[in-house]
């Protein structure tokens, strides 16, 4: 028995293209495939070493933020947003995947992590995470890793957020030391220097 091309590649284009089909379909597509082919597609790589929790462990404030949440799939339009995160307040967002019923807070997997404060724009979190929105779809698609992320993800996706009045430098900060403790499978940028090192050392990034 050969082994199972990757989704994306293997479906000619002229049948059907999945990374222009539109999300909610992608998505769809991608649970479709038999168990082979999902299985490759759906095995991910997660940094789980202690010594990087100590080394990158985030200030004590962040412990104490106060958290709230959204399925992606739910919000459509930047109204819908807005009537979510009424604040204008900067903050720190989180992409991770969880199913509907957990057992003690499991399974979850964060993917991707960041701030809305970059370089002191004071940007309001709900103007970033509008960036996200499938109605940005041209823009996601020039950043592969989010656009794969997406397609694959939409109907199990989640967006953790905590609205933060810190300065940017705070954010960055607790951006950078989160990509370390929590190591989210899609960013490709905010990696602490020692995880950068180990990544170019693997080929990774």
């Amino acid at each position: 028995m050969s082994k199972p091309s990757d989704p994306v590649t293997s479906i000619p284009a002229a049948t059907f293209d999945i990374l222009d089909a539109m999300i909610p379909d992608a998505f769809a597509a991608w649970q479709a495939y038999p168990d082979a082919v999902r299985f490759k597609s759906y095995r991910e790589e997660f940094s789980t070493d202690p010594v990087l929790w100590t080394r990158h462990k985030p200030p004590a404030w962040a412990f104490s933020l106060q958290w709230d949440e959204f399925r992606y799939a739910d919000i459509s339009s930047p109204s819908a947003l807005d009537a979510i995160i009424t604040s204008k307040d900067p903050g720190l967002y989180i992409f991770y995947i969880r199913p509907e019923a957990l057992i003690n807070g499991f399974p979850n997997f964060a993917l991707y992590i960041g701030i809305s404060n970059e370089s002191g724009s004071n940007r309001p979190l709900r103007d970033r995470l509008k960036d996200y929105l499938p109605g940005k779809i041209s823009v996601l698609a020039k950043r592969t890793q989010i656009d794969c992320m997406i397609r694959r993800y939409y109907g199990v996706l989640r967006v953790a957020y905590s609205l933060i009045s810190r300065s940017s430098a705070d954010l960055e900060a607790l951006e950078q030391k989160l990509h370390g403790f929590i190591y989210p499978r899609y960013d490709r940028r905010d990696w602490p220097v020692d995880i950068k090192t180990q990544q170019k050392a693997f080929g990774i990034i």
